[in-house]
């Protein structure tokens, strides 16, 4: 698990390296470049610079302090008897039977079609911290259902039964 923490450390690296680029040098240049020609009340060009340039700003800012959280993450911590990031989940739905299993990644990592849904999701913040056998009422836009915890892996790959 080390190493897909990593591995989406090393994205929100290069995210990073690419946004500080784009904001420290391109930008500076497309907005000098706009400003140059004239007047700044009826430049396009400077208006979207400028309004590029809050919006990387922000996300530079988004992908600085998710890397510090993920960085953050201290395996020695984990409880092994819960449900969180990388558990492997087996679900039952109360009312239908339907059973599924979903894994909890992190929000980078994200893939519905491969069972791998986010733990910052609706579903995945319902299910964190909970345990074998419980029952847990899960609210979406969509619709309020409850879910019956089968049995999980956890983070340290450890299977944990009833």
């Amino acid at each position: 698990m080390k190493e897909r923490i990593q591995a989406v450390r090393q994205k929100l690296e290069d995210e990073i390296a690419e946004a500080r680029y784009e904001f420290e040098v391109e930008l500076p240049i497309r907005i000098e470049e706009a400003r140059s020609k004239g007047d700044l009340s009826e430049n396009a060009e400077y208006d979207a610079a400028k309004e590029r340039q809050g919006y990387v700003h922000l996300r530079l800012m988004q992908l600085q302090h998710r890397h510090k959280k993920l960085s953050g993450i201290d395996l020695n911590d984990v409880d092994p008897k819960t449900v969180g990031l990388y558990s492997v989940v087996d679900l039952k739905e109360v009312e239908s039977g339907k059973e599924y299993s979903y894994e909890l990644v992190l929000p980078e990592e994200m893939d519905i079609k491969k069972g791998m849904i986010s733990i910052m999701s609706p579903i995945g913040q319902q299910l964190r911290g909970k345990s074998v056998s419980e029952t847990v009422e899960i609210q979406t836009p969509a619709r309020t259902f409850e879910i019956k915890i089968l049995t999980f892996t956890n983070i340290l790959g450890e299977k944990v039964e009833s």
